[in-house]
């Protein structure tokens, strides 16, 4: 009773933070095992609501008790560096770290903004009159930059030298390489061609293509007209591809005939019937042939068809000269590009994003991931996934973007890896996502001794809540000396929300600081600031990368509802965060919306991901909630195996004890079924809610955005699963 009472105090806004230490503390002086006295202050001391907060957030505290010093050296001569001795000159201030060089840039939102415009040297017909113009109470009613009238394709082709601007790379070792000079003539052909079409500033094109040269081209030379540019994710299906298309309206759409991944031949011309027959808008379809075969097949059952080299051959002047690229002059804020969001079912929303949002991605390739000139950026991001538009202002700075398509999984026949390929072309940095860590560390997936990463300076994550793990594979199985972070960035946001400084330290899982210009909060439901507790992420700062609107949203309210309507004056994007009381840094939980509900306890799908990731025996999981129609909830989780080994009752008994003893016994999932393979969307992120729904229903849904839509079969028709859907 005595220890009941002195540990009331706990269950006050203090438990959050201090709970499980304060355990561990008492339970030590006491001589109890922790676990056990763990079970009794959860048992005795707190009420129903503040043991569910108590469990979530002790499930929460495992992971965080993992923290990792991932970064803790100097580098002189950063970009950051630069750009923070300019403010302090011009402005006679003394900026010690860059947590000042963030205060000033938001508390100086406007002269932020200049002395960025003037870094980079913005390109402009006309200068602005001013840098922001607030016209309203809502986080999006600014103007940037007014007055101002320029070109995107202009900016990003400042560059006309014999230097390499971009370079790809395919799974079949199809390789080429274009300069600046030769990337500048190859938009004025494509510039020209489009043209004779009729494309006009204002309208539609689309791509439907893997990640290659032939988007990044017709991307900038859209954008030299003033045209609005998309893509649809080339392993959607042809009846979510038609709707996308349908829905953007292009008056153009440029087709791959096909491209490999993982070994597999995917068929993507077979796909143009369909969507052009539903898509009226479509006047003209390409296509671009990557193998001599494609070229003598018929094409006259696709509508308004031909292939990519007679298309161009009609830009081209009466004695086959190609007429003069013009830029466009226009204002800041002129629709640029759509970008669809990864949605699992139903239609996407596509925010819209103007001309000038090259700006603030410049900040984060020049001054938070230090990029220099004849440095390389490897994508392996396909057209379609809003990411795939970020990383194409690297160009503006000298840095050449390398395009990468097909799986990070794939290993050449030579035995060479991902890690040998970003060694041989001498990659600087790379982005990847979490998921694709996870099985390229099951999968043992390491460099060549003989390869050489000396130029590999950094791995950044992002896509999902980045694990510990993650960044300890990096370090231990491919170079020690890197910096490996993680990146957060949101579809709408159009650029990451997330800065870096490489001479600060960086905690393995954390966003090591927001971006300049950008203020990441956590709120409680009150729209209270939080430090060291679970709250909703929200960004507070106004900046021009968020967008102009979503594309045929008339009135504004899915925009408003969406991200606006929680608290009002902010961006909320959904997501459940923590920010680090010590280091400042933000851990992302995952999206808010999504929780699971088993026993009473509220936890989240990364919890159990967290506890089982190291399991030998599991290639991949999922874990999803069940909700039967008497109202009883529990969790299901559903495992990969490594290929040959064979789901047991021994097994399954050895998963729920991992389960038990990394996090809480009433956390282990109710049901661990096998299956065949995780569903996956375009973006790398596992597919809950897709499951979710199968569960609910043992009906495979109509789904926008899958890698591998065949595998959603697997989850239909299980006994374990359909008679809890039974119950009465």
């Amino acid at each position: 009773m005595i220890v009941q009472e002195s540990l009331k105090e706990y269950t006050t806004e203090t438990a959050d933070v201090y709970v499980w230490s304060s355990c561990s503390v008492v339970s030590r002086a006491l001589d109890f095992e922790e676990s056990s006295f763990v079970s009794y202050f959860t048992s005795f001391c707190l009420t129903f609501q503040e043991k569910q907060l108590f469990r979530k957030r002790t499930a929460m505290q495992t992971r965080k008790q993992e923290s990792y010093l991932a970064w803790d050296r100097k580098v002189p001569g950063t970009e950051t560096e630069k750009f923070k001795k300019i403010i302090e000159e011009k402005y006679n201030i003394q900026l010690e770290t860059y947590w000042d060089l963030h205060k000033w840039s938001i508390e100086n939102l406007e002269r932020f903004w200049e002395e960025i415009w003037d870094y980079f040297k913005v390109i402009a017909s006309k200068s602005y009159d001013r840098a922001w113009v607030k016209t309203g109470s809502g986080f999006l009613d600014n103007k940037w930059f007014t007055g101002a009238t320029l070109n995107y394709a202009e900016n990003i082709l400042r560059f006309r030298d014999d230097t390499v601007a971009l370079a790809s790379l395919d799974e079949e070792d199809n390789f080429e390489e274009l300069t600046h000079a030769q990337l500048y003539e190859e938009v004025r052909l494509y510039a020209a061609a489009f043209k004779t079409h009729g494309v006009q500033k204002g309208d539609r094109l689309c791509g439907l293509m893997n990640n290659r040269k032939e988007a990044v081209i017709a991307y900038l030379a859209a954008a030299s007209i003033g045209a609005i540019w998309g893509g649809i994710q080339a392993y959607n299906g042809e009846k979510t591809a038609a709707k996308i298309a349908n829905r953007m309206e292009p008056k153009l759409l440029i087709v791959v005939d096909r491209f490999q991944v993982e070994g597999y031949e995917l068929p993507i011309m077979d796909k143009a019937p369909y969507i052009v027959d539903n898509a009226p808008s479509v006047e003209k379809v390409i296509i671009i042939p990557t193998k001599k075969e494609t070229l003598s097949k018929d094409i006259s059952h696709i509508r308004n068809c031909c292939f990519l080299p007679d298309f161009l051959e009609s830009g081209k002047l009466s004695d086959g000269s190609v007429p003069e690229l013009v830029f466009e002059q226009l204002p800041f804020d002129h629709p640029l590009t759509l970008a669809f969001t990864s949605g699992t079912t139903g239609l996407p929303k596509a925010p819209v994003h103007g001309a000038g949002t090259f700006l603030p991605l410049l900040i984060d390739i020049a001054l938070h991931w230090n990029l220099k000139p004849g440095d390389t950026l490897y994508s392996f991001v396909p057209l379609g996934w809003a990411v795939w538009y970020w990383f194409v202002p690297c160009m503006a700075l000298g840095v050449k973007l390398f395009l990468y398509s097909g799986s990070a999984f794939h290993v050449r026949e030579n035995g060479d890896t991902v890690w040998d390929s970003l060694a041989k072309h001498k990659a600087t940095w790379w982005f990847v996502e979490p998921g694709t860590l996870d099985k390229m560390e099951k999968l043992n997936i390491v460099p060549n001794p003989k390869s050489n990463l000396d130029h590999l300076k950094a791995v950044y994550i992002c896509g999902s809540p980045v694990k510990v793990q993650n960044i300890k594979y990096i370090q231990s199985k491919v170079k020690e000396d890197i910096f490996s972070a993680s990146l957060y960035g949101t579809t709408e946001a159009h650029g990451f929300l997330s800065g870096f400084d490489l001479n600060l330290p960086l905690l393995a899982g954390e966003i090591q600081a927001p971006a300049l210009g950008k203020d990441i909060q956590c709120y409680d439901k009150e729209g209270r600031s939080l430090i060291g507790k679970l709250g909703e992420l929200v960004l507070t700062v106004r900046s021009p990368s968020f967008p102009l609107c979503l594309w045929k949203d008339e009135d504004g309210s899915v925009l408003h509802e969406s991200y606006l309507s929680l608290f009002p004056g902010t961006w909320c994007p959904r997501d459940e965060c923590w920010i680090n009381p010590k280091s400042r840094g933000i851990v992302i939980i995952g999206r808010s919306d999504d929780i699971l509900v088993q026993n009473g306890e509220l936890f989240g799908s990364a919890d159990v991901y967290f506890a089982i990731h190291d399991l030998e025996e599991v290639h991949d999981y999922i874990c999803v909630g069940q909700t039967s129609p008497d109202g009883d909830v529990r969790c299901v989780l559903f495992v990969k195996l490594k290929e040959g080994l064979r789901f047991t009752p021994q097994l399954s008994e050895r998963i729920s004890q991992k389960i038990e003893e990394v996090l809480w016994r009433e956390l282990v999932p109710e049901v661990i079924l096998d299956v065949k393979d995780i569903p996956y969307n375009i973006n790398g992120k596992r597919m809950e809610s897709t499951v979710k729904k199968i569960i609910h229903t043992n009906i495979v849904p109509e789904v926008n955005n899958i890698r591998n839509p065949e595998c959603l079969s697997y989850f239909c028709s299980r006994p374990e699963v359909v008679s809890y859907m039974q119950s009465s």
